[in-house]
């Protein structure tokens, strides 16, 4: 829903350089400074509108009492005990802090990956319980973490943008007829994409393990809520209620990495396109170099048409024409042409592989059969689950061999059922480190039991 009061008091957040924001930004660099007190006068203010129209190119200094009353919404008061006597409110503060910190982005100097390690990072032993868990990634707590990692991005991006500018304008440069100082400066620019390029892969590294590390953690909340030694069912819905609880936690930090590696690859792009400057300052140099073996040939050709006359030198009239062999270009087209076709195409009608067509038949017929034959055996087993039956794997993969003569039919079948109990939480599969062979088959399997929960 569109808030239409920050439309109509956009004025008042954000006043025009020359309506109050050039002085919030002065009284704020003046305190910090302390060249002025924390609570200023009248007279203060006056002596900064002054300063701002004469440094800014103002004809007419701005009057106070025409913009105060606009700035008394948001970012001016009046001290409480004297009237007379002005301060900037916490917003106005945070308004230039924001500027400041866009222009100075305090996370230019820092490690990606260190900035990663540092807000999320989960240490052995660290989570007991789901309380833990919650507190330290919860959407609530995390919120800081994620804001650091999202202001590193933000900056590594506007530091790469610069970069690839400063780039651009080393290669526009017509002053740098130096190769070697145009090469100095580009690498020490470039270096800077080598470097962040090697902190996002160390940052993706880092990103990976964690999100691994939660992966454990959650796994362990899903082990004991299906953890069939639980009687109480009050202890089954805490249990369930934890693994839940600790799911969420990890699909919201899986969403947000997911928007971090959006603007990763957006940086990577950068990156890449960086990378082309190379291709330019090569196709650069190769230009110059051909450019001055011309201006040498010239030179060369100045000098041959050169002579003396009357003591000074004097050059050949034709100077610097020169005659070029050529050949005039002959067009050949032909006098006639036959449009008309001299052969008709022959279609050949090609003959019927009935052998072919009959084994590949048999070979399709015979793939439905087996099919149909390992649905009947699945369906059949997963009707006796869910009445109850406890399967073991072994017998089943012996009886269906026997019956069917096939070792891999029986091996499918198997492999349907375990993968049906597997996604039914209320079916347990227990394995078992026994090995089993299966009589006049070179087939061994573990233990396995499938049974209703």
């Amino acid at each position: 829903m569109r808030e239409d009061s920050i439309f109509l008091k956009y004025d008042l957040l954000l006043p025009s350089k020359f309506d109050g924001g050039y002085l919030i930004l002065s009284l704020y660099e003046k305190i910090k400074n302390e060249e002025i007190e924390q609570y200023f006068t009248n007279k203060e203010i006056t002596e900064i509108l002054q300063q701002i129209a004469h440094s800014y190119g103002e004809g007419s200094v701005r009057q106070w009492s025409k913009i105060k009353g606009s700035l008394f919404h948001y970012y001016i008061r009046n001290h409480p005990d004297e009237p007379w006597k002005y301060y900037l409110t916490d917003y106005a503060k945070n308004v230039v802090e924001l500027m400041l910190n866009k222009l100075n982005n305090p996370y230019r100097e820092h490690s990606l990956r260190k900035s990663f390690e540092e807000s999320f990072n989960i240490t052995h032993g660290e989570i007991k319980n789901v309380l833990e868990l919650d507190r330290k990634f919860g959407r609530i707590f995390i919120q800081g973490p994620k804001s650091v990692v999202s202001d590193h991005l933000e900056s590594l991006e506007e530091e790469l943008k610069a970069a690839y500018e400063q780039l651009n304008e080393i290669l526009r440069n017509e002053e740098l007829n130096d190769a070697a100082n145009m090469v100095r400066n580009f690498t020490k620019i470039f270096s800077k994409f080598g470097d962040r390029a090697l902190d996002i892969t160390n940052a993706i590294l880092s990103k990976d393990k964690f999100l691994r590390d939660l992966q454990f953690i959650v796994d362990d909340f899903y082990g004991a809520a299906v953890d069939q030694s639980i009687s109480e069912e009050t202890e089954k819905l805490k249990t369930r209620a934890d693994w839940e609880r600790a799911r969420e936690i990890y699909l919201d930090i899986t969403t947000f990495f997911n928007t971090i590696d959006q603007k990763i690859d957006l940086i990577r792009r950068q990156i890449r396109n960086a990378s082309s400057k190379l291709t330019e300052l090569q196709e650069q140099f190769s230009a110059r170099a051909h450019l001055r073996m011309l201006l040498k040939k010239f030179f060369h050709l100045a000098l041959d048409c050169a002579h003396f006359a009357d003591d000074k030198i004097g050059l050949k009239g034709n100077f610097p024409l020169k005659k070029l062999v050529h050949e005039k270009t002959m067009i050949l087209y032909p006098k006639y042409y036959e449009f008309g076709l001299k052969y008709q195409n022959i279609l050949l009608r090609q003959e019927d592989d009935n052998d072919y067509h009959k084994a590949e038949r048999e070979r399709i017929e015979k793939e439905i059969r087996r099919q149909q034959v390992i649905y009947d055996w699945s369906e059949k087993i997963k009707r006796d689950i869910k009445r109850g039956t406890t399967i073991e794997i072994s017998e089943l993969m012996e009886t269906v061999s026997l019956a069917e003569g096939d070792i891999s039919l029986a091996y499918q079948v198997a492999a349907n059922i375990i993968s049906f109990a597997s996604a039914d939480i209320q079916i347990e599969v227990k394995v078992s480190q026994k090995l089993i062979t299966l009589s006049n088959q070179h087939f061994s399997l573990w233990k396995t039991r499938i049974s209703k929960a």
